[in-house]
């Protein structure tokens, strides 16, 4: 910090004492720039920034990243955390492997399009547009589905229950598989009937299902969400359904379970969090005054989204910002950009948020701990072991940091 310079000799009339203040001042502002130079230079050559404990702003120090796979960038691959280790499926198969390169186990496939889902302790791998998935757990392979059509999406939750979105010759069907693959329900719906489906959603104890659809075919466009029970509360409705809300000109692609009865939607213009025990009632609603950039909802208790331009009609924020969400639709923590979020990773504990090739790791408070500059695209950054190791997925390769 910079020292007030004392006055308590200003009364001095000697020009000797005056020239040796002035020798003494002009040697303090060297030293001061000499040591703003080093710690310029410092930053300048440096990649990642670490909040040391007892201080106000991250430090710079050098750490270099280590290599461990590189892939072909013009094929699909996809790769994720299991506990410590790596999980890289492409289209002809999926391995679990440890930083120093063994396999754990390893699976062969043919896909087109494998799409990767990690709900540890489980992992999933399906063919979109195409009918195969394969479910994991920590030793390898524990069953295997046959779609009955082209699958569009499917999800996995961290208790094992698989749901799958198909496209029929008529419309769509929506498959439910229990963790050990047995199927619960098969919901089929009518293009024109029912408009096309935007996504599926499972609470954690499988007895829940949310469907969100959007009609196109009316004057404007309506989004419908659909609740189904599929346990025993479900026997006693038509088709399994519980109750249904629809909202005009709205989309509504992305949602969560926070709990077997706590529903969240995400819209493009608001949060909506639903009571789903028995009949599932809208209990509140969080309006947006700026366009969603980017979300992530892999925390158990909260989402992040990531702001940027004003909604039409809006004249307030103009700022890049990004809130973190607790499931009463309250914000936790937000946190400022200079530039516009392109990467969002959300955990309970962590907060990876990237703009441009600068990422920033936030606690749920929003309080920054370091800050990241890559030397190239980054196209994944994900936490394991503790949040201090973390895997850089870049244009063809995988690499590994630690951030203490």
């Amino acid at each position: 910090m910079e020292k007030a310079v004392s006055k308590k000799n200003r009364n001095v009339k000697t020009k000797s004492r005056k020239k040796r203040v002035l020798r003494k001042g002009a040697f303090f502002w060297l030293l001061v720039m000499i040591i703003a130079g080093g710690i310029l230079w410092r930053q300048q050559n440096n990649t990642i920034n670490l909040m040391e404990v007892f201080q106000q702003e991250p430090v710079q120090e050098r750490q270099e990243a280590i290599p461990l796979l590189t892939y072909n960038p013009s094929e699909p691959n996809y790769f994720g955390i299991y506990e410590k280790d790596l999980i890289y499926s492409s289209k002809d198969g999926i391995k679990r492997l440890t930083l120093d390169g063994s396999i754990i186990w390893s699976q062969a496939y043919s896909m087109k399009k494998p799409y990767l889902v990690v709900s540890t302790p489980y992992v999933g791998v399906g063919d979109i547009g195409g009918q195969d998935i394969y479910i994991f757990e920590g030793k390898g392979l524990l069953y295997s589905i046959k779609a009955a059509y082209p699958i569009l999406e499917f999800i996995l939750t961290e208790q094992g229950w698989v749901g799958v979105l198909q496209q029929t010759p008529t419309g769509h069907q929506v498959s439910i598989y229990d963790p050990k693959g047995n199927i619960q329900i098969d919901h089929i719906t009518y293009l024109e009937k029912d408009g096309q489906p935007m996504s599926i959603f499972i609470s954690p104890n499988g007895e829940q299902l949310v469907t969100s659809y959007v009609d196109t075919y009316s004057s404007e466009i309506l989004s419908k969400l659909t609740f189904f029970n599929i346990g025993a509360l479900g026997e006693l409705q038509i088709d399994s359904i519980t109750g249904a809300h629809h909202y005009s000109n709205m989309l509504i692609p992305l949602g969560k379970f926070f709990d077997s009865n706590t529903f969240v939607a995400i819209s493009e213009q608001k949060l909506m969090g639903f009571d789903v025990n028995t009949n599932p009632v809208e209990i509140w609603n969080y309006a947006f005054t700026q366009k969603v950039r980017r979300v992530s909802a892999k925390g158990s208790q909260s989402v992040a989204l990531a702001f940027g331009d004003p909604l039409p009609g809006e004249t307030g924020e103009q700022q890049e910002i990004t809130r973190i969400y607790n499931q009463q639709g309250k914000i936790l923590g937000e946190f400022i950009t200079k530039e516009p979020v392109d990467y969002l990773h959300h955990t309970d504990s962590l907060t990876i948020i990237g703009a441009g090739r600068t990422f920033y790791g936030i606690t749920s408070k929003g309080k920054q701990l370091w800050e990241y500059k890559a030397t190239k695209d980054i196209k994944a950054f994900l936490p394991f072991g503790g949040n201090k190791s973390f895997l850089l997925v870049s244009q063809d390769q995988v690499e590994w940091i630690d951030i203490y």
